[in-house]
């Protein structure tokens, strides 16, 4: 039957069009982008597994370059070693050198300047060591800095060996500072002739013990300093540079000065904020039986002076006043020593964690580069001498036992290099597989979209022919009703 009001053939070509048209619109898309998978509507599994092997290969690049970097990290430190390998040879050949008999003392001075050099080094070496802001070769316990007061550092760096004589200049700059809470200390000078006196002072200006400043016993070594009264003391001595605390003023109300007569163990005492301090007294002053007062110069009959307190309850500043050099040392029971961390960058060596998996879903792996310090206090060198014969041979062992553990640092770093070069290759093929497996999934097949889109075009030119021809149906109405 044929009517006006519907044509069933147009009705038939229309329904198919759609379809049609999507089948090429898909392909056109798959083409361009050169993709399968465009969307989750296209495959939603194969869209999920590939987004995961995507996720894997990307992994596995940015672990492919750090494991580059973990191996530049190993191949710097291995050979900075190498060089301190070689100096670790030459110092064993000073060694063995500096055993022979027949050298003089000159000879040995000679090596032993030589033996220092390589040992200073080997510590720029380790401390300078660096890349990616990391310092393989540094100590991996760092020694801190120790606190100052203003410029004085603590007795202890002054003194670092107990009851050993060590040289100084004199002047009015404090030598050190004794902190709060060491006990039994004893601080003995040796003016060497040239009237050089111990002093301590509180950090607020009390003069607690020495030589002193004011009246008609003011003592040369002030004087020949330009301190003779409280205000040049305050001007001169008690700034906050030399540690005193700031507004600190001069006093010398409880000042001991010594006894009657000179003793090295305490001519005079003080008991004062729970410590008890003993002076020996000036030993370069002596009595002038015709004035009746006190002279300065070189005939005292003693070169020594001493300070003793029993328990610091508070830092005490150590000055020695005067115009020459002279000897000193450090006797303690227990001696605080405060510290501080060091400004700027820790140069220490750390242990190096390196990423080695980390698919999809699991847990990250790593591998560790074990600390490797190669100062000279942790290779057991730092205080080896070669400036005589008993010292030389007890250097020969230590510098075999360096050389062993130098020698063992470079193998762990060696043995790095491999392992990281394997998983590197590994990563690679890896990598490869992962690649050509994430394409059969999402990547589009050329020859199959092509084909289905020449298909579809087909298919749309006949919907287009035949819906032509659905369209001459009414006029053939017309045609009939003509007739």
């Amino acid at each position: 039957m044929q009517s006006i009001n519907y044509n069933g053939i147009a009705g038939l070509s229309l329904k198919a069009r759609p379809g049609t048209s999507s089948i090429l619109q898909q392909s056109i898309e798959r083409l361009a982008s050169g993709l399968r998978i465009n969307g989750a509507k296209d495959d939603a599994a194969g869209l999920a597994i590939a987004n995961r092997m995507g996720a894997n290969i990307n992994a596995d690049s940015v672990i492919s370059r750090g494991l580059d970097d973990a191996i530049s990290l190993a191949q710097t430190a291995e050979s900075s070693l190498g060089s301190i390998s070689l100096m670790l040879i030459r110092a064993k050949g000073l060694a063995i050198q500096s055993v022979n008999d027949s050298l003089s003392e000159s000879d040995r001075a000679s090596i032993q300047n030589e033996f220092a050099s390589i040992l200073a080094g080997i510590n720029s070496i380790s401390e300078g060591t660096e890349i990616f802001g990391l310092y393989p070769l540094a100590t991996d316990s760092p020694e801190l800095q120790p606190a100052l007061l203003g410029n004085v550092a603590p007795v202890s760096t002054k003194f670092p060996v107990a009851n050993k004589d060590f040289a100084f200049t004199s002047g009015i700059v404090p030598l050190a500072y004794i902190a709060a809470g060491s006990t039994n200390i004893a601080i003995t000078i040796n003016s060497l002739g040239a009237d050089d006196d111990i002093q301590l002072f509180t950090r607020d200006g009390k003069h607690l013990a020495g030589t002193p400043v004011n009246g008609g016993d003011a003592d040369y070594t002030w004087v020949s300093n330009g301190i003779t009264d409280n205000a040049s003391a305050n001007s001169r001595l008690l700034s906050e540079a030399n540690g005193f605390q700031s507004g600190a003023t001069y006093d010398d109300s409880l000042l001991i000065s010594g006894g009657a007569a000179w003793d090295i163990n305490g001519s005079s005492t003080l008991d004062y904020n729970g410590m008890k301090i003993a002076f020996s007294g000036d030993g370069d002053r002596y009595e002038d039986s015709t004035s009746g007062g006190f002279n300065d110069g070189n005939n005292g009959a003693n070169l020594l002076e001493r300070v003793t307190i029993d328990n610091v309850t508070e830092d005490l500043i150590v000055a020695v006043v005067g115009n020459g050099s002279f000897t000193g040392k450090l006797t303690w029971g227990n001696l605080e020593t405060p510290t501080v961390q060091p400004a700027g960058p820790s140069k220490q060596s750390i242990p190096y964690q390196v990423v080695t998996s980390a698919n999809f879903g699991d847990k990250i792996e790593t591998t560790t580069l074990d600390t490797t310090p190669a100062d000279t206090k942790t290779l057991g060198i730092n205080d080896a001498r070669l400036d005589t014969v008993q010292s030389a041979r007890s250097a020969m062992g230590a510098l075999d036992n360096a050389l062993a553990k130098v020698d063992g640092y470079r193998s762990q770093y060696g043995a790095a290099i491999n392992r990281f070069e394997s998983s590197k290759s590994v990563l690679a093929q890896q990598k490869i597989a992962t690649q050509s497996a994430q394409s059969r999934i999402q990547d589009a097949d050329y020859a199959l979209e092509t084909s289905k889109m020449l298909k579809a075009q087909i298919l749309q030119e006949s919907q287009n022919a035949v819906l032509k021809i659905a369209n001459q149906a009414p006029e053939n109405l017309l045609s009939l009703l003509r007739s």
